[in-house]
């Protein structure tokens, strides 16, 4: 590649890049994990205010209920707001039906937009409930019969809410790989625990609680960088990028004069490969300038012809009388 491509392509490459960075780009996934089938995840998020109020350091039950299994309408507990619970769609229309580890979440009870097919940027399998550690010598039983114990760790236990019965004993979710199944038990068979906000709500709870600081126009000590430009200066800087790197690939690409010359001496070089010899030092005049040159010559004094040697005329003969 010679040196003038090589000029052109990191112009171009330049240009691209500072037009990159004055316009900004790329826009962060929405998603770390996916549900796959039919399964979903639910879940109810808090308002501003409710986030926002002082006395809810911790997160609350929504008003969408998980019914147990085989008691009609009987409720098992109510889904918390701001976590993720991963469930399964049966039937379709008026009787769709989510479940939750054998607990029933009627569809129309969901609130728009609560159904979620991915887990949002934050939200990740491991976090989408809380885990739940048995006291030690404490053991749980669960919807199928099966006890789990303190020390077992082919179970995983998870939060899922407070018993709708009596308030105070503790649904969870006992997960083993891909088998899920719920159970009850008191809460002090448990190590004591706290349900906080998912992590999402935390960080949203946090800027709405954070005081309310001065705006910054990027004047501020230590700032020397003016602020976010606005689009108009985003666009000023790349046309002030632009031109000049226009300006030099045209000046790469001028017709250069040195051509004229070069096509001279290369004829002149063919030429003389032929036997033409050229006097450097002599001048090659076009027929009328040799004209004109012999014209001028004619009307000399000291040509012979002038001088009397055609008619004897001289020019000198009328200025003496």
């Amino acid at each position: 590649m010679n040196m003038r491509k090589f000029l052109v392509s990191a112009l171009v490459l330049v240009v691209a890049a500072l037009a990159f960075t004055a316009c900004g780009s790329c826009a962060p996934a929405d998603g770390t994990a996916y549900a796959a089938g039919n399964e979903f995840y639910i879940c109810i998020s808090p308002t501003d205010d409710t986030l926002a109020a002082e006395n809810n350091a911790s997160a609350l039950p929504s008003s969408v209920p998980a019914l147990l299994p085989g008691a009609g309408s009987e409720v098992g507990f109510y889904l918390m707001q701001s976590y993720y619970y991963k469930a399964t769609l049966t039937g379709s229309g008026d009787s769709a039906v989510y479940s939750i580890g054998g607990l029933y979440v009627m569809a129309s009870a969901i609130p728009e937009g609560a159904v979620l097919t991915r887990l949002p940027e934050g939200a990740t399998e491991e976090n989408a409930l809380p885990v739940l550690t048995l006291a030690e010598g404490a053991s749980v039983t669960l919807a199928n019969y099966l006890t789990v114990s303190y020390g077992d760790t082919e179970y995983t236990l998870r939060y899922l809410g407070l018993s709708a019965d009596d308030g105070t004993s503790v649904v969870f979710l006992a997960e083993n790989g891909t088998v899920s199944i719920y159970g009850t038990a008191n809460a002090d068979s448990f190590e004591e625990f706290s349900v906080p906000w998912h992590p999402i709500a935390a960080e949203r709870r946090a800027e709405l609680l954070a005081p309310d600081e001065p705006a910054d126009d990027g004047t501020a000590d230590g700032d020397l960088t003016g602020g976010t430009p606005s689009n108009a200066l985003r666009i000023i800087l790349i046309i002030g990028i632009a031109v000049p790197a226009l300006l030099i690939v045209f000046l790469l690409f001028k017709p250069s004069s040195k051509r004229n010359d070069t096509r001279r001496t290369t004829m002149r070089r063919q030429d003389t490969e032929r036997g033409i010899d050229y006097d450097r030092e002599r001048s090659y005049e076009s027929d009328r300038d040799r004209y004109e040159r012999g014209y001028r010559g004619y009307e000399r004094r000291d040509y012979p012809e002038n001088r009397g040697g055609y008619g004897g005329y001289d020019r000198d003969d009328d200025r003496r009388y």
